[in-house]
């Protein structure tokens, strides 16, 4: 990080796989539009449009963002002085925060000792003071669960995923299944075989993946 606090504004174009990884810094990643999908242990935990959460540094996760999805993200350097949260978990973007992240994506000069540093700060300071949920409720878990199995699950409606996340359930499987594929191509695996199990042409599976993920 060139600084203390740095802050992102993104719309991914193609997906977005993160690898797992400890995190040298922490992180408050608000989702606009779309779905971002953190792996902490066991759990891939749904984050949907108008939800925050928060990753302290040195937090073993791993981060996916689907397709045409927007967020913002807020990163803070373990140099800083203050003292961040050190347990991950969603913290609601309260009216400060998404006032900073537009006034941030409005403000052209980016000196830290501008209004561009001021904001940053202040962004800090409010964090600095907040808990994350870890105690994620059922609903979370639900949603967490029929975005992992994608199979109908009878206590969360097809037209509920649809509603927490814009995306439909057909959508969300095929940019799981590239995530897959590309997962295994990065680990080794020939395209032969990916191909075979993914039940698709070569050729085929070449132009998903890069429809999807652009350039591996």
């Amino acid at each position: 990080m060139k600084q203390a606090i740095e802050y992102f504004y993104q719309k991914t174009d193609y997906l977005n796989v993160g690898p797992r990884k400890k995190q040298p810094q922490s992180s408050y990643i608000l989702v606009h539009q779309g779905l971002v999908l953190i792996r902490l242990g066991k759990f891939e935990l749904p984050v949907c449009k108008g939800q925050g959460f928060w990753l302290p540094s040195d937090c073993l996760s791993a981060v996916t963002i689907l397709q045409n999805s927007v967020i913002s993200s807020f990163d803070f350097s373990v140099r800083s002085t203050v003292s961040m949260p050190n347990s991950a978990g969603y913290v609601p973007p309260s009216l400060l925060v998404a006032g900073i992240a537009e006034q941030l994506g409005q403000t052209v000069d980016n000196s830290w000792d501008g209004a561009h540093g001021r904001l940053l700060r202040c962004a800090r300071d409010y964090f600095s003071s907040v808990t994350p949920d870890d105690k994620y409720d059922t609903k979370t878990l639900q949603l967490a669960d029929a975005i992992a199995r994608l199979d109908g699950n009878e206590r969360l409606k097809r037209s509920e995923v649809l509603e927490c996340t814009g995306f439909s359930e057909d959508q969300i499987a095929l940019q799981l299944k590239v995530r897959d594929c590309v997962k295994k191509m990065k680990s080794g695996h020939k395209l032969k075989n990916i191909a075979q199990q993914a039940s698709m042409p070569e050729k085929e599976l070449m132009l998903l993946i890069e429809r999807t993920v652009g350039a591996i």
